[in-house]
């Protein structure tokens, strides 16, 4: 989950490292170090520093402002695997002598053996990582070798998953980078190039990039880039064009990216709807019919907040196509899949397309048959070479590492997608169908209403919870995974401690954690499972319990059960979780703001899971 980056150029490396890293900070902020070569004296030089990546900015600012920049350089930024976040442990790692650097995103699974069989042979190690095996190893093989084949050599000892990259002293003049299950993107630029474990790294200075394949090893100089297999075969690939723009990265007003990626999310899903719905109200998912043809049976793959959008995926697959959905952890299903079954459809859903556990999830429901789909925001990542098609959710670069924006482009994702197999398996007549299109089409205006209305009581509400301790979120229906995903935002940005349970569920144990000092979210929106949730409030009230509910500002019902209610508009109870969800990210932001936390940068976390 760590970010690497690197260039070769005529430019200051420096900068546009830390530059780059800036934008990869989101993969992890535990430490961060770069590593340069001298100019005229071929001298490797290494800064890292324990912490976010200012501490680094701010060391090499120290440095002597008088010497000539270096042009060629890699740069890491860290989320702790093997050894404590310390200064020590912080990457580029080098070699006994220092003349070798190298940063790492990943594991090495077998750094252990490495590491006692280089000890042997004289290797002195001063970390506790895995990574520092490398440059080791590589050593190993230099004398004799170039530095592409000395990597090559290497890495083929190296057990994984793992995105290296390499800069020698005594290669000044070239880059070294390899791929092996973890992402690695190449910027090519005008005499100069780039690398980097996300494309947002790169956007700034070029839109033309080769995204290495598993297997692969690259040499980069500032005149061309040059693609390798680990047999040492020679690579064609002709370059991607991307089409982002990189003012669409700041925070462009908002306190935090989290609040501005929450207030476009209705921008999302006007964008979402234009791509794939025509002016007839007709869905054109753009996928061959071959991945939609004749299905039997859907298995969904996910982690986090897309296994939440999952099961509201099920749920609508389930209710509006009948096609029998399970919704399995991609960990899980990694070590225990279920019956390989006919007809199959696997979906992976991964925000960054490179969540570990989805890919090799995916990968495995492939080898097994299946027809693999993949939902991501970044159909140029990892799982659009392994699954069959793709259904881009088109949600813009999103750097909050709490998932919101791309949370609800994955939810309009699974309407459309269930839309579409109703209407292919006449299981909805067509009018229904069209009224639905028609309702997704409504859903902008409500976000924007509520965004507009709620925005500031919420930021008054959340003081009442600064020093809570303990959150109980409900729901039923399509509802309870929002009621799950509501506890999720709570936990990961603001650190109190939430659970989400199916409303009915309360009196089968979880009543037992409720005082007043416990308060209850509660998902209420009119429809077939309403007013069994206003019971089930009234059962947590009668604890003392705060009640907070989600919930129609014009029924009286609700406004006499809750104590405060967050108030959405009233629309067909399926498509709710569009509306319901958006409160609840935005008092897990106030709260974490009132706490005084990093709402972007949350502890312990990084934006994309690239390790198992």
């Amino acid at each position: 989950m760590c970010g690497i980056v690197g260039y070769i150029g005529d430019r200051n490396a420096n900068e546009i490292l830390i530059a780059g890293l800036r934008k990869l900070e989101y993969r992890g902020y535990d430490s961060a170090g770069v590593a340069t070569i001298a100019p005229g004296t071929n001298q490797l030089q290494r800064v890292r520093a324990k912490g976010k990546l200012n501490n680094l900015a701010q060391k090499l600012e120290q440095q002597d402002a008088h010497a000539k920049p270096a042009s060629i350089g890699i740069g890491h930024t860290r989320w702790a695997t093997h050894g404590k976040p310390e200064e020590h442990n912080a990457h580029p790692h080098i070699n006994t002598i220092g003349s070798l650097a190298v940063v790492q995103n990943g594991i090495i699974e077998n750094y252990h053996v490495l590491r006692e069989e280089l000890k042997g042979r004289g290797h002195r190690f001063v970390t506790e990582t895995d990574t520092e095996v490398i440059p080791h190893l590589i050593s190993e093989f230099l004398s004799q070798n170039t530095l592409l084949e000395a990597v090559r050599i290497a890495v083929s000892k190296l057990e994984g998953a793992f995105a290296i990259a390499v800069l020698c002293a005594d290669f000044a003049d070239e880059l070294i980078v390899v791929r092996q299950q973890a992402p690695l993107v190449i910027g090519l630029g005008e005499h100069e190039n780039f690398f980097a474990s996300d494309t947002p790294a790169l956007v700034a200075y070029t839109r033309k990039i080769l995204a290495l394949d598993n297997g692969e090893i690259a040499r980069l100089t500032s005149s061309g880039v040059e693609i390798y297999n680990f047999e040492g075969d020679r690579q064609r690939r002709s370059p991607q064009t991307l089409n982002w723009n990189p003012v669409l990265v700041e925070k462009q007003g908002f306190r935090h990216y989290m609040l501005k990626e929450i207030h476009e999310q209705p921008g999302v899903v006007r964008a979402g709807l234009a791509s794939f719905v025509n002016e007839a109200d007709r869905i054109n998912l753009k996928l061959p019919d071959r991945i939609l043809d004749q299905i039997q049976n859907v298995q969904i793959l996910a982690c986090g907040t897309s296994w939440h959008a999952a099961l509201v995926g099920k749920y609508l697959l389930e209710q509006l196509v009948h096609i029998p959905t399970s919704v399995q952890y991609a960990s899980e299903y990694r070590y225990a899949p279920p019956p390989n079954l006919p007809n199959t459809l696997v979906i992976g859903v991964t925000q960054s397309g490179e969540t570990a556990d989805t890919l090799a999830a995916l990968d495995l429901a492939k080898s097994r048959g299946d027809r693999c789909l993949g939902i991501t925001n970044r159909p140029e990542s990892s799982i659009g070479r392994i699954a069959d098609s793709i259904l881009d959710t088109q949600a813009g670069i999103e750097i909050g590492v709490a998932a919101t924006k791309t949370f609800m482009a994955q939810l309009l994702m699974f309407y459309l997608l269930a839309l579409d197999l109703a209407d292919r398996h006449q299981t909805m007549p067509p009018d229904a169908i069209k009224d639905m299109v028609i309702g997704l089409r409504q859903l902008p205006a409500h976000m924007e209403r509520i965004l507009e209305s709620q925005e500031r009581y919420i930021e008054q509400l959340a003081h009442s919870f600064t020093h809570t301790r303990d959150f109980i979120y409900l729901g039923r229906g399509v509802n309870f995974p929002i009621a799950l995903e509501g506890a999720l935002k709570l936990k990961e940005i603001s650190y109190i401690h939430a659970e989400g349970y199916p409303a009915g569920e309360m009196k089968h144990g979880p009543i037992a954690l409720l005082d007043e000092d416990v308060p209850v979210v509660a998902i209420a929106t009119p429809g077939k499972v309403y007013e069994k949730v206003l019971s089930n409030a009234q059962e947590a009230k009668a604890r003392d319990a705060q009640l907070i509910g989600v919930a129609p500002l014009e029924d009286p019902v609700a406004n006499e059960t809750f104590d405060h209610l967050l108030p959405v508009p009233i629309v067909d109870e399926i498509l709710s979780p569009m509306l319901t969800v958006i409160p609840l990210q935005l008092m897990a932001y106030q709260i974490a703001a009132h706490r005084g936390l990093d709402v972007d940068q949350p502890r312990n976390l990084a934006k994309s899971v690239t390790v198992e």
